[in-house]
């Protein structure tokens, strides 16, 4: 930490400081929380690019917002990747954070539950909110050039009466998917409510 605040205190990290403090980021205090700690690396690599954050600054604007347990750690795992002669960038940060605050059982535990996802009785709106929740935790449907599998791997949860309607069109960008399952579940759900609320063929006796 006190390396870190000794960075900032040259004039260009202090602008990247400025810039950063200006997008509200998150604290993390440590604690057994995975969940907290990989929202936290979500939310603080979302203002990154927002920003266009150059590698060389992330690590210490990362750091400059890990305060208590977490601070403290980071100052001992900074002085074990000095002294090994470990490279002090952003991936092997991130590594070594998940590994202490989102430990592997943990990632495991998302991952199976990302597989086993199903729409069930869901709304496609919180079908999706779900599946983009835990994809994050599956590389091999959320990494750069998997977009076709991840298309497929929405399809397959969703309920059986969408699913036959979407399984062969083919349909391998992921928003329009989403777009076009949203559109037609809600027209669905709408002719259903419009139904039960006697909206079709009713008459006074």
């Amino acid at each position: 930490m006190a390396q870190a605040l000794g960075n900032l205190n040259q004039r260009p990290e202090i602008d990247w400081l400025e810039r950063f403090q200006r997008n509200n980021p998150p604290s993390f205090r440590g604690g057994y929380n995975p969940d907290g700690a990989a929202d936290w690396i979500f939310e603080v690599e979302k203002i990154f690019q927002a920003m266009g954050c150059p590698l060389i600054q992330k690590v210490t604007l990362a750091a400059f917002m890990l305060s208590g347990e977490a601070g403290i750690w980071w100052q001992g795992a900074l002085q074990r990747m000095i002294a090994a002669g470990t490279h002090v960038n952003w991936e092997n940060f991130k590594q070594l954070f998940l590994e202490k605050y989102f430990p592997r059982d943990v990632r495991h535990k998302k991952q199976v539950e990302f597989l086993e996802l199903k729409q069930g009785e869901d709304s496609v709106a919180d079908y999706v909110t779900k599946f983009e929740d835990l994809v994050r935790f599956c590389p091999m449907y959320d990494g750069v050039g998997n977009e076709e599998e991840k298309c497929v791997k929405f399809v397959s949860g969703l309920r059986p009466e969408i699913k036959q309607v979407f399984n062969y069109q083919g349909i391998t960008h992921y928003h329009e998917l989403v777009n076009k399952c949203r559109v037609y579940d809600e027209d669905n759900r709408a002719r259903v409510t419009h139904y039960k609320s006697g909206g079709w063929g009713t008459h006074e006796e």
